[in-house]
């Protein structure tokens, strides 16, 4: 059961993020520079890094150190939180993958994660034309 709820979480943020995504493409706010990615971090409640004054501090300066990604070339899109189910989804927008290997590896000794690369639908459909 938890697992097709994570799944039913996962679906309904994949369809946020592509209705984001088509619109913000149309609206111009995002700006082609780079490849965008959807990142998924989690940890279980009973690791959850916010349980200790030392995990809730690095989570808060992970977050807070994201003007600094700005300035190192990631584009924040988005970003989301289940929070009875301790996932975040975050998506990034950067013109290099070592950026976002950096930008997250602050996460990466309290958190299970992964970050991939995706397209907006409206480019997959002209790649995918048959010819």
């Amino acid at each position: 059961m938890e697992r097709i709820n994570r799944e039913m979480t996962f679906l309904t943020l994949f369809i946020g993020l592509f209705l984001f995504l088509n619109s913000t493409v149309y609206g111009g706010t995002v700006d082609n520079e780079g490849t965008i990615y959807v990142a998924h971090w989690t940890h279980t409640p009973e690791n959850c890094p916010g349980r200790s004054t030392e995990g809730a501090k690095m989570l808060s300066d992970f977050w807070a150190n994201r003007d600094e990604a700005t300035r190192k070339g990631i584009t924040i899109l988005g970003a989301y939180v289940t929070v009875t189910e301790h996932d975040y989804y975050i998506i990034v927008q950067a013109k290099d993958y070592a950026s976002v290997v950096k930008f997250f590896l602050p996460l990466v000794p309290t958190q299970t994660g992964s970050f991939r690369p995706v397209l907006p639908m409206e480019e997959w459909i002209k790649i995918n034309q048959p010819k």
